[in-house]
Formats: C-alpha cells, structure tokens, sequence
C-alpha cells in the first residue's frame, strides 16, 4: 500500500516521499483564479498546513512537484510563474508573554530575511520588519511578493484561558504584525492566511477590506477534508485491508468510517441555502488508514478543555447536542478574543458543523440564512461527551464508563425495567452548577435531554435528539443494532401523558422500515426532586 505521511504538512516532503496525496488542484485553481487577500478558517488539523505549502510550492513555479496532479494538466489554466515567497507558520511562535510572541515573529521574519539576502535591524519593531521585508524583496526581484501565513491566531489561541492583561497584550502584538498588508498592495501579488476564528481588530478583518473570506464559500468548502470519491480514488487498497482486518465487507467497514468520521460541511450557498458536499476528518482518517485501526486520534490530539468546562458550568442548560440553530451572519462576524459565543467556539473548532439551512426574506428584501448545527459524526460526539460529563457529573470517567455500559446492556437486552434506576443513579451525582435554577426557574426539560444524550452517547448507541418527523419531534432516539427506543420527557407529568403522545403522533413511523423492535418510553420528571419519579414502557 502507499505510504501515509499522516503528520507531515510539506507538500514538498509528501510528494518527495511518494506519500498518499489527495489532489486538491482543481480546487485551488478555480478557488484562487482572481483576487489578492483570500481568508479561510477551518478547524485545527484539518489540512491547513499542507494547503498552505501546497500554495507556496505553486507560487514559488516548482512544477516537476506537480507532475501527474490536476493541475499540471491540459485543463488548468495556471501560469506556472515563479513569484518570491514568504511563507510564515504562526504555530511557530509560541509564548507565555506578549514579548516572546513578538521575539518569535521578529525571528521568523529575520530567516525568512536572510533567505533573500536581505540585511535589515533587528531591533526594529515586526510590522517594520514586515513591511521592510516585503518592499525590499519586490524592489530587488521586480516581482510582487506571495505572503501566505498560516495559523495566524494561534498566538491568541495559546493565551485565551490566561487573564484579560496578557489576551489584550498578545492582541495588540498581532494588531501591529498585520496592521502593514493593506499599505502593502502594491508589492503583493497573493496573500493566504488561515486560522481557527475570526478574531476581530487584529488589522486582518478590521482594515483589509479586500479581504475574500473563502470561510463559506462552496467551491471552497472541499479545499481541505476528503470527499467520499476522494476516499475511493486514493485510499483504495487501504480500506480494502481495514475491512479485512476487520473481517466486515467493505461497504459495512464504509460506513463505520462514515458514521464516525464523515459529516463535516464547509461550503454554504446562501442564495438557496444548499451546502457543500459533505467531507471527512483527514487528520483522523489519515490515523485510520495507516494504523489499520479504528482509533480517534483528531480529538486526542487537541483536547479543547477551556471550551467544554465553558459549556458544562454556563450554558449547558442551553446547549442541545444534536442540533442548534444560529444565523449564518453571526458565524460569519469576527468577535474580540473572549467575546465569542460558546455556539460559534464550537463551529469554528470543529465539534459541531451546518447540517441543514433555510433562507428567510426579509422586509427589505435582504436574504437572511439561518443554519442547523449539530454534531458531524458519532466518534466526535462521542469523545466531546466523554470529555463533559466528568465536568458534569461528581464522578471519575471510570465509574461513568461502567454506568454507560449497564445502560447499553438493558436496552439491547429490552430490561427496560431498568431503566429508571439506571437513569436515576446517573441523575444522582450531576453538579449543582450544571442543575441550578436558571433566574428562578426550575431546569427545563432539555437540561435532562442533554445528560441523558451524554450517557447513550457514552454508551455507544446512536443518539439524537429532537428527532424530527412530519409529526413533530420526538425528545430523543436511541439506535442499538436490533432495537429502537423513543423518549418523551415530560416536567411533572404522569409517564402515561408521554406515551401518549408518541403514540398519537405516530413517531415510530419514521422507523418502521427498518424492521426493528420499537419501544416508546415515558418519562416523568421530577422539578422539586431532580429526578425520574416514574419510567414507563410499551412496545410499539
């Protein structure tokens, strides 16, 4: 099989290595045809990187890299121009101080410098030795200059749990580094720059107004990730052997990589509200294939603690799992560091993604997009709910584990006279932060949607909440191989009353195709006691 260069993101080692590439030049040539300041975010190790060298290399004219790829092709239309470029990788310049984040940009600029021949002071401030750099170099070559900068807030990521002071100082750093780009038009013939947020006044979105923000545009929406003919055309004989080491055919084994890593989309066309076509993780799926294992390493990778404590101790009350419902204008606006809305942390990273839209006209005849965010994948929801509930629940992620897997054991086995001593003892220890009374009002029911999502989750059952069907939308449904389980929660009401209305709103219609055993299970909960005062079941 190909050799998979998993954690490599030099296009020029890859291509050198005869490493797996997944061609991404059709893209980057109808992408990046016309314009100048071109911004995309993505979540982090989702191919970034690799699309940054792989635009450096393009740039800088070097085509015997390209031999075979799309683009060296008789349909593109690339000049194949040699241009000087700067490239900068912002994951370079780590620090615990506003001062060190300085000294490592003044650093890479002073290689970058000396790899033009180019002398300047080095105590001169970064965005003097930027402008410097950039002017010097197109007035000794003659040729506009290509600056691509990757990870440009990871400086401000690194500091965002530190205190108002240091966040403000680092902030101001980045603001004079980039404050030179737009004065700097003249001399610049491309300029690329990517990170995980929009982060406002750092001179990128606050004075480029030229900028092209690629984040939602749909011909970009397939520039980093692997479609499912991606997949097919370059991992081949990998999966192939995944699904032999597995002993599943290949179909059953595609789907377990789609149930787990497929669902990400990027691209929104906000003329009819249609999305881009849907991509899989490649950090994860590169991991997947070249271990031959089904193993989760994205998550692993960059655990986003700051962001779930955020969510388990202020706004899980709010927080609906499976799907949540925004503007599209909102993701799109760049917000201060710590200004962020949890929702918008939470596309932006990479743990929930647009799975459906509507467009809305307005009274001026303005077209405004309202999307649906929910969970991309089931290895993704089920890691960001392993990572909560401990924050959540008085218990270690051991003893939570145990009570999952007594709970799978009684829906597969249909105990569901279990069920609500199960549920309760999971009940039991939640966190009086997470179950406090809202402004005086006692948790709603989506509160308990959420824990309950958290423990099937965890159970490793297929899980959705508000499930909608044509009728209305069903709290939750539980997906085990041989069984379906349909819950209806209600505030102080008889369990009876929950039945009820599952049955008349006929909610297992939805699934009666699959020739499964359907169960409608009632809850009745407790506002004064937090808890299930009764379960009941029927077999639909």
């Amino acid at each position: 099989m190909q050799f998979i260069a998993k954690d490599e993101q030099s296009f020029r080692k890859v291509r050198e290595m005869n490493g797996v590439y997944v061609d991404k030049t059709q893209h980057i040539n109808k992408v990046f045809k016309e314009g100048t300041y071109f911004f995309m975010a993505r979540p982090r190790r989702f191919g970034k990187s690799l699309l940054c060298s792989t635009l450096a290399e393009l740039f800088a004219g070097n085509r015997e890299l390209f031999k075979g790829l799309w683009i060296d092709g008789l349909e593109s239309t690339w000049e194949w121009e040699k241009y000087p470029v700067l490239h900068l990788d912002m994951t370079n310049t780590v620090g615990q101080t506003a001062e060190a984040v300085e000294k490592n940009i003044a650093s890479q600029l002073l290689e970058l410098a000396n790899n033009f021949n180019i002398i300047f002071a080095c105590t001169l401030p970064i965005n003097e030795m930027l402008r410097q750099l950039v002017t010097k170099i197109y007035s000794s070559t003659g040729k506009q200059v290509v600056l691509i900068i990757d990870e440009y807030d990871k400086p401000l990521l690194d500091v965002l749990q530190h205190d108002k002071t240091l966040i403000e100082a680092v902030h101001d750093v980045l603001k004079l580094f980039y404050a030179p780009l737009k004065p700097l038009s003249p001399c610049l013939k491309f300029v690329f720059i990517t990170g995980v947020y929009k982060f406002a006044k750092t001179s990128i979105f606050s004075t480029l107004n030229n900028l092209n923000d690629i984040s939602f545009d749909i011909p970009a929406g397939e520039l980093v990730g692997y479609t499912e003919q991606e997949i097919e055309r370059y991992f081949s004989e990998h999966r192939v052997a995944l699904a032999a080491t597995r002993k599943e055919t290949l179909e059953e084994c595609m789907q377990i990589l789609r149930s787990n890593f497929n669902g990400y989309h990027f691209g929104i066309d906000v003329n009819n509200g249609t999305l881009s076509q849907s991509v899989y993780n490649p950090f994860a799926l590169n991991y997947v294939f070249s271990k031959q294992q089904l193993i989760d390493e994205w998550f692993a990778s960059g655990v986003p603690t700051s962001l779930v404590k955020t969510i388990a101790y202020e706004e899980l009350q709010s927080l609906d799992p499976y799907c949540l419902h925004t503007e599209l204008k909102i993701l799109k606006t760049s917000c201060a560091p710590g200004a962020m809305s949890t929702l918008t942390m939470l596309y932006y990273a990479g743990y929930v993604t647009m799975k459906s839209a509507k467009n809305y006209v307005r009274d001026d005849k303005s077209i405004e997009v309202k999307v649906d965010l929910a969970f991309p994948n089931v290895a993704t929801s089920h890691s960001f709910t392993q990572l909560l509930l401990p924050l959540v629940l008085a218990k270690d992620l051991s003893a939570i584990d145990q009570l999952a897997r007594k709970t799978y054991r009684a829906l597969a086995d249909q105990m569901c006279d279990q069920l609500q001593e199960l549920l309760n003892d999971y009940l039991a220890p939640i966190s009086y932060l997470a179950l406090k009374k809202s402004r005086g009002q006692d948790p709603h029911e989506n509160l308990y949607q959420v824990a309950f999502y958290g423990l099937f989750v965890s159970a490793g059952a297929i899980t959705q909440v508000e499930d909608a069907t044509n009728q209305g939308r069903m709290d939750l449904s539980v997906h085990l191989a041989k069984t379906i389980y349909i819950f209806e929660l209600k505030m102080d009401q008889a369990g009876a009353v929950a039945i009820q209305q599952i049955k008349q709103r006929d909610y297992a219609a939805k699934y009666r195709h699959q020739g499964k055993k359907i169960y409608a299970i009632g809850i009745n909960l407790s506002s004064e006691k937090r808890k299930i005062n009764e379960l009941v079941w029927e077999a639909l």
